[in-house]
């Protein structure tokens, strides 16, 4: 009897090929991957900003409200009552309540002390 034929390897790559052609998949994918998962965390990020911008724009907002409350809070309309209601002795300032004062007159200058040595210690005040 005769022996039978053997198969015989056929494929023409051989083990360093089908690595390196692996090896090059492989890389790609990788980059691939990180570019998309770059892409999705700058998206996540910029979503993120947006929602605090928005948030920031309700607070300015809102801190604008407040501030124009405070100011119509304080005027003379509403905080004299309160003061009053709280028992302070302030009053409104009439035309009638304010003392005028006459400018006092000048005096005559005073004669000039000689100047004094300023490596001595100085220990009596200097008149006004």
């Amino acid at each position: 009897m005769k022996p039978r034929p053997r198969n015989r390897y056929r494929n023409s790559l051989g083990l360093p090929t089908i690595t390196a052609i692996l090896i090059v998949v492989a890389s790609l994918a990788l980059v691939g991957l990180g570019i998309v998962v770059s892409k999705n965390r700058v998206r996540a990020i910029g979503e993120d900003q947006r929602k605090v911008e928005a948030e920031m724009r309700l607070l300015n907002a809102e801190i604008l409200a407040m501030n124009n409350r405070i100011e119509t809070m304080l005027t003379r309309d509403r905080v004299q009552p309160r003061l009053t209601n709280a028992g302070t002795l302030l009053r409104p300032i009439t035309k009638h309540g304010i003392l005028l004062l006459k400018p006092l007159p000048e005096q005559p200058a005073k004669a000039v002390a000689p100047a004094a040595d300023p490596s001595v210690a100085q220990n009596t005040p200097k008149a006004p």
